[in-house]
């Protein structure tokens, strides 16, 4: 067991639901389509942090109630994050042991990968929804989040360390 492993072990639920309810928050902030494409899908990031941290917590049926969250909160077709951030989870889930043995650019790697498969979920349940293509700017933010994985990581590792003090 690592020093990581021992520091997530002790995290309390209530901080990981406040992280989930603070991420929601802010994919709910309404900005306009060129800054949106920009923005990294927080609940998607947050919610493969802590199923790599702690998966007892955040899993597959969280990440399906979390997509339900956010559908109703943007008004998209119901269950399309959903499936999405299913999906997302999984790929973490599956590779998780591998993954934490990994440096942050290896995890940036995979989790690019999972967010990338997320949005490939969300481009062609759009496309069935509505008939239109919804644009090729929706592939840059999974380009934006795998970048600042390091940063989200550094940041949540300092957050559950500084409340340990």
């Amino acid at each position: 067991m690592t020093e990581f492993d021992s520091l997530h072990r002790r995290t309390k639920k209530r901080f990981i639901i406040l992280s989930l309810v603070i991420a929601v928050l802010l994919d709910l902030i309404p900005f306009p389509q060129p800054v949106a494409s920009w923005f990294p899908d927080c609940v998607a990031v947050m919610a493969m942090y802590w199923c790599l941290y702690r998966p007892q917590y955040v899993g597959i049926g969280v990440a399906f109630i979390l997509g339900l969250i956010v559908d109703v909160g943007t008004g998209s077709p119901f269950g399309q994050h959903a499936l999405a951030l299913m999906a997302a989870v999984y790929v973490i889930d599956q590779n998780r042991l591998q993954m934490l043995g990994y440096s942050y650019g290896y995890q940036s790697l995979l989790i690019f990968v999972s967010l990338l498969l997320m949005t490939i979920i969300l481009i062609i349940v759009h496309f069935f929804a509505s008939h239109q293509f919804a644009g090729w700017n929706l592939f840059v933010s999974p380009f934006i989040s795998a970048l600042l994985w390091p940063l989200i990581s550094k940041f949540m590792l300092y957050l559950v360390y500084s409340r340990r003090l």
